[in-house]
Order: structure tokens, then sequence, then C-alpha cells
């Protein structure tokens, strides 16, 4: 269940989205094998756009694998 609606924006820290997206941990976690750390214990608050240059992830395929897991929440 949703805590929040509106889009998921690169400004957002890890921790705002999982509060308003429960579902999106799940996203969170597969995304730990590329970057080898627990992005929800490494950067719970850092933005997405500050995770995406931290562990040089493509911030676009990352807003967009969120969008999709609230999509289908």
């Amino acid at each position: 269940m949703s805590e929040g609606n509106g889009p998921i924006t690169p400004d957002m820290t890890i921790l705002e989205v999982v509060f308003r997206h429960r579902q999106t941990e799940a996203v969170f976690r597969r995304y730990e094998g590329e970057t080898q750390v627990c992005l929800l214990c490494q950067a719970l608050f850092d933005s997405l756009a500050e995770v995406a240059a931290k562990y040089g992830l493509d911030l676009d395929r990352l807003l967009q694998d969120l969008q999709e897991a609230v999509r289908t929440e």
C-alpha cells in the first residue's frame, strides 16, 4: 500500500521513495547486485540522482524500474 502519490523524481531520497511506495524496496534490493552494497543501508538519505552518480547506475533506468514497481502494486 502506498503512503503517497505522484511521480518518483531524481531529487527524492531512497527513504522518501520507500516510505511512499513500500513495494520499491524490492527494486533497491535488486540493484545490490550491481552496486555490491545495500542501498537501503548505505544510501538511505541520498537522492536517487546521488545514488546513480555514486554507484554508476543509469538514473533513467532506475526511475523507470521504480515507477514500474509502483504501477504494479
